[in-house]
């Protein structure tokens, strides 16, 4: 019976917290990021954690360079099979399509280290600005760890002039 609980302790403080997407800023709040294992990096269910959609405040103009900032929050490295970090934009209304823009290997980097990802807004489809959600996640191919945990942002893309 002590074991189990120890079990449970351990799996508990090893698998809650994970990424957490400094900006543009996740839709979750951002508590206690400068703690390993934050309840504010955990979210595992995709897309976006199930975390209702907030009124996008960003606004990017179609075409534009976008640096995406993301913390590993706690470190899932596996050295067997690493994972790797992925930005993402799409429309989580429309079945949760989304488009990699960006992919970088898992490294064993620290927890709390920063990671960067300068990406090409995408320009928009209709004429209008258009609603979309910019998704981060940390994919571990860990079997320790949770395969996936997602951040999003939503934003609104300008066309160009």
């Amino acid at each position: 019976m002590i074991s189990s609980i120890a079990l449970l302790f351990v799996c508990v403080s090893v698998c809650t917290a994970h990424l957490c997407m400094l900006s543009p800023p996740q839709r979750s709040a951002l508590n206690d990021i400068n703690k390993a294992g934050s309840d504010s990096c955990i979210l595992l269910d995709g897309p976006c954690g199930k975390v209702t959609p907030s009124v996008s405040k960003l606004f990017l103009q179609g075409g534009a360079n976008l640096t995406v900032v993301f913390q590993k929050n706690l470190d899932h490295f596996n050295s067997v099979s690493p994972g790797y970090w992925s930005v993402s934009i799409g429309d989580e209304a429309n079945n949760g399509t989304f488009k990699e823009l960006y992919r970088t290997a898992d490294t064993s980097i620290p927890s709390l280290s920063l990671l960067t990802a300068v990406i090409t807004v995408p320009e928009p489809v209709g004429t209008k600005g258009e609603h979309m959600v910019l998704q981060t996640q940390y994919v571990t191919k860990n079997p320790k760890a949770p395969p996936v945990f997602y951040q999003c942002a939503d934003i609104v893309i300008m066309k160009r002039n």
